[in-house]
């Protein structure tokens, strides 16, 4: 390796051997001898550390949390060698071995107690814990314990419920600052509560019990989704596997109609939310004891499901809670442990993925190679790790804790070996050279990339003109934003000061009625030049056109008489875009979960408009697709799905062609943003995506950026993949500064 071009003592660039092709701007290490290779990922297996033990009795009746301010796993549980008391303990994680180690065990409760429930308050920092205390009439009972060093100190407990209170699971509420905890009333009928509860110092106090399913529930849990909303998971009627959403307002629950997701007798309920899909994976058992999980959508309070997938054959016999969940937010996978009867009822574990509306699991995976139950887990954000509490039933019933390591990549980057980017592509065995500190590199944008996308937090309501909104649009030169809502059959013009920049939005008072066309339209769009408009209507499925003598101006658009029906193809059409020219138009909806295609003879001419019997089936990503748009050259394609609040990305190998589309596995959430998501629209370059979110009474316009164009004057670091972001990565690498939307200063 040289140094090259060398001024000032500053090295502009250095000369070396590559080890492996290397593309013109790719991030570059140094190898130990001498050569460059291209910042990369290569894949680690899964891994289970060895087991430790938290306590040295038998140990029933566990529940864990995260603490994430203090970076530590707690598990509550029964001590029945200590006469049956309260007890928790804190664990810390050591990720580069795949350990854990427990500080002293702590008595929160001096009585016998039984079904500990455990959540983490990060508004409050304290940890929350809910259990059945059996000398207090078996009422249930919380106390708040707060976490320092390796251990936990505990406040008085409360009564949550003068009421027998059994099975306890609790979620914490992160937009309200509350507790939930769901149980079963045994003092009347078995009735599934609620409550909610509001930490202050070391105490917590409780809003009014409330009642979401009538009598003889079992086998309760509860996950927060986001919103202020979960999903509470049971075993409802006829002993049937049953969900319902809880809305939680104050320190009030309210609670949507439950839905059953399988019509036989179901236990052990449990799950956990998939923040990248914003899905909810529900585990249990069916009445032959199989493993089963099953993926859940939400869209408000209405759920639906994808199929019930088998995890384990003959899971086990018996009525222990057997089956934990977790989901490892890094990996974006769910992480099922369970006693598995098909093999000695040794702990397992298998790991699961989520695709649509289904989810896929791997090879399992033995923890415990002795009979474990009242199996719990939670997710180390710290370590990256999944961390599961059990009793060991081969070692005296010990509680006893293992860490999970899923597969990664792990990377070649370090924070010393970064040595700059690639001034041209390079073969294996080539001198190549290196910009390196202080030379200015080539970085070239990309956009249109939903990998790329991030919340810009600028947004814009609409909820004054448009109370349903549908549909947003804007003109080439991003000036001039519409949008159509379903409940007045009206489109709005809005006018913005600075293009493509919401912040900068206002109502120009300017409207035009379909109503006596399209009733309740859901799609709308306009031809190149602003001069044609067409509307879908989900009423009567069909698409209408219309002129405007003034380009992109609403008050001068009138009716073509002009229409064309999509009812053979999409029974519920709900988005309508067009190819560059106009000569094929595209019609989604939420029926037939596919893209159809249509050919116009005469370009952006409804009345040349005839099906070309080509579709593009994406069901097995989205189910409630309310809109769609085209990257400029037609060889990406994005559609909103309202059932899992996201926004996929799909490749056409062919141009504006559906039938060569496939799914790029990308998808951007909008959860955060709106739990209703509507209508999509890029600006002109791609580099901003707009979204209208039709959440009750929010009705917003929410933008994005979606490029890796470089802002000059922004630092950028290298990530593990060798990708530059905004943000340290770990390790943290300074990749330079950049001068221009294309050029960085490396480590200037």
């Amino acid at each position: 390796m040289r140094i090259i071009g060398n001024r000032g003592n500053t090295a502009r660039k250095v000369q070396a051997v590559a080890s492996g092709v290397l593309a013109s701007g790719d991030t570059v290490v140094v190898n130990a001898d001498g050569t460059v290779s291209v910042i990369g990922e290569t894949p680690v297996s899964q891994a289970v550390g060895s087991a430790a033990l938290f306590e040295s009795a038998n140990s029933t009746y566990l529940d864990s949390t995260f603490d994430s301010t203090n970076n530590k796993f707690i598990v509550a549980y029964q001590d029945s060698g200590n006469s049956q008391k309260g007890t928790a303990v804190v664990g810390t994680v050591n990720a580069s071995n795949n350990s854990i180690s427990f500080g002293t065990p702590v008595v929160f409760q001096n009585n016998g107690i039984e079904y500990c429930a455990v959540c983490y308050d990060s508004t409050n920092d304290r940890v929350v814990i809910f259990y059945h205390d059996a000398a207090n009439t078996n009422y249930g009972v919380s106390v708040v314990g707060t976490v320092s060093g390796t251990t936990i100190s505990f406040g008085t407990p409360v009564v949550f419920a003068s009421v027998v209170a059994r099975t306890n699971h609790a979620a914490f509420d992160s937009v309200n600052g509350k507790v939930v905890n769901v149980y079963r009333n045994s003092s009347a009928n078995s009735t599934g509560d609620a409550v909610a509860g509001t930490v202050s110092g070391t105490t917590i106090s409780f809003g009014s019990s409330s009642n979401w399913a009538s009598g003889n529930q079992g086998y309760g849990s509860v996950t927060y989704i986001g919103s202020s909303k979960f999903l509470i998971g049971y075993t409802g009627s006829s002993d049937y596997g049953t969900a319902l959403i809880a809305t939680l307002s104050g320190t009030s629950l309210s609670y949507g109609s439950s839905s059953v997701f399988r019509s036989s007798t179901t236990y052990d309920v449990c799950s956990a939310y998939d923040s990248s899909t914003g899905k909810v994976v529900i585990v249990s058992r069916d009445n032959s004891d199989n493993g089963k999980a099953i993926v859940a959508s939400i869209s408000g309070t209405t759920i639906s499901y994808g199929s019930d997938v088998t995890y384990a054959s003959v899971v086990s016999s018996g009525d222990v809670s057997l089956s934990a969940i977790s989901y490892d937010s890094t990996n974006n996978k769910m992480v099922i442990s369970y006693q598995n009867y098909a093999n000695s009822l040794y702990g397992t574990l298998i790991v699961g993925t989520i695709s649509g509306t289904s989810i896929s699991f791997g090879t399992p995976l033995v923890f415990e190679a002795a009979s474990t139950n009242y199996t719990t887990s939670a997710f180390d954000t710290n370590s990256e790790k999944v961390v599961i509490a059990y009793r060991d039933q081969g070692n005296s019933n010990y509680g006893t804790s293992v860490v999970f390591q899923n597969a990664y990549n792990s990377t070649n980057l370090t924070s010393e070996n970064f040595i700059g980017m690639a001034s041209n592509g390079y073969a294996t065995g080539q001198a190549a050279t290196i910009n390196a500190k202080g030379a200015v590199a080539d970085v070239p944008a990309t956009y249109y990339d939903l990998a790329n996308a991030s919340y810009d937090s600028v947004s814009f309501s609409v909820n004054s003109q448009a109370p349903s909104p549908r549909e947003v649009q804007f003109n080439n030169a991003g000036t001039k934003m519409y949008v159509i809502d379903n409940s007045n059959d009206s489109a709005f013009q809005y006018s913005l000061s600075t293009a493509f920049d919401l912040s900068t939005a206002s109502y120009d008072s300017v409207s035009f009625s379909v109503a006596s066309q399209a009733t309740a339209p859901q799609g709308f769009n306009f031809n190149n030049d602003g001069t044609k408009m067409y509307v879908v209507g989900e009423d009567n499925d069909t698409v209408y056109q219309y002129s405007l003598s003034t380009g992109f101006d609403l008050s001068t658009a009138s009716y073509d008489s002009v229409s064309f029906s999509v009812a053979s193809q999409e029974a519920t059409p709900s988005a309508i875009i067009f190819n560059s020219d106009g000569t094929k138009m595209y019609i989604c909806g939420e029926i037939s979960d596919a893209v159809h295609q249509y050919s116009l003879s005469s370009g952006f001419d409804l009345s040349t408009a005839s099906y070309d019997s080509v579709s593009f089936d994406f069901s097995s990503q989205a189910t409630q697709v309310l809109s769609m748009a085209f990257n400029n050259d037609g060889t990406k394609m994005f559609l909103s799905d309202a059932a899992t609040d996201t926004i996929y990305q799909y490749g056409l190998s062919t141009a504006f062609n559906v039938s060569t589309a496939s799914y790029d596995s990308v998808s951007f959430s909008v959860a955060s943003q709106d739990g209703n998501p509507h209508g999509i629209a890029f600006s002109s370059t791609g580099d901003k995506l707009f979204l209208l979110g039709s959440t009750s009474s929010a009705d917003t316009v929410y933008q994005y950026s979606t490029s890796v164009s470089l802002t000059a004057g922004q630092s950028y670091f290298v990530q593990t993949n060798g990708d530059l972001g905004l943000t340290a990565a770990d390790p943290s690498v300074f990749a330079g500064t950049a001068v221009s939307a294309t050029k960085l200063i490396v480590k200037g």
